[in-house]
């Protein structure tokens, strides 16, 4: 496959997209029965594997680029290119990474089959990336759970802390990139994290029970 055949995969289905916060434990991902997209250290969580991965981080591709490429070597993986050109392995789909301008382009949709190849995205964060990809597949629905954005915890992760990671990220990076893909993008983006501090006018929050496995 090449990355074009995913345009529209999806097309008009629901999509479970995987954050790496400390209250995952809250609501798991193998609670929910969707085609899923996860990011950074999800695969470090035992018992469950995203049907699709991104990762855009270069401390990530340093440090656990080859791991990743290991633990998911039949997943596909998104990786942005030129930045992560050097990392190598089996199931890699490279996106363009428009590393400059606005998030959103007028008449560059992310739903077009020519914007991850050809005229690329950009991002502050990766969940903004991974939030492109969903759009590109042509899911209609995104459930975000794992996403908790606590004052004070920037470094918290369903697995621990971080030590290695910059403490003083502007929140407000994630929150604009967050209502950007959510309201703009015209997919229903829903978060049903539980304990989450994201405010629902940025993502629209819903009730996990509802979209959990019957």
């Amino acid at each position: 496959m090449e990355i074009a055949d995913f345009h529209n995969l999806h097309a008009g289905q629901t999509c479970l997209l995987v954050g790496v916060g400390p209250n995952l434990k809250d609501t798991p991902p193998e609670w929910f029965d969707y085609p899923s997209i996860s990011v950074n250290s999800i695969y470090q969580y035992q018992g469950w594997r995203p049907t699709y991965y991104v990762g855009v981080d270069e401390r990530l591709r340093v440090e656990n680029g080859a791991e990743i490429c290991k633990v998911y070597k039949d997943v596909p993986k998104f990786f942005p290119t030129p930045d992560w050109d050097e990392l190598q392995g089996e199931n890699i789909y490279r996106f363009m990474h428009r590393q400059s301008g606005n998030l959103f382009i007028g008449g560059q949709s992310p739903r077009s089959k020519e914007s991850l190849a050809k005229w690329g995205i950009t991002y502050y964060r990766v969940m903004g990336a991974a939030l492109q990809v969903a759009m590109y597949m042509g899911f209609s629905t995104v459930l975000m759970i794992g996403i908790q954005h606590k004052e004070g915890a920037p470094t918290a992760h369903f697995w621990g802390e971080d030590a290695g990671a910059v403490a003083d990220q502007p929140i407000e990076h994630w929150m604009h990139e967050y209502a950007q893909w959510a309201h703009g993008s015209g997919m229903n983006v829903l978060n049903i994290s539980a304990d989450t501090y994201v405010p629902s006018d940025v993502i629209t929050r819903d009730d996990w029970q509802k979209w959990k496995n019957a």
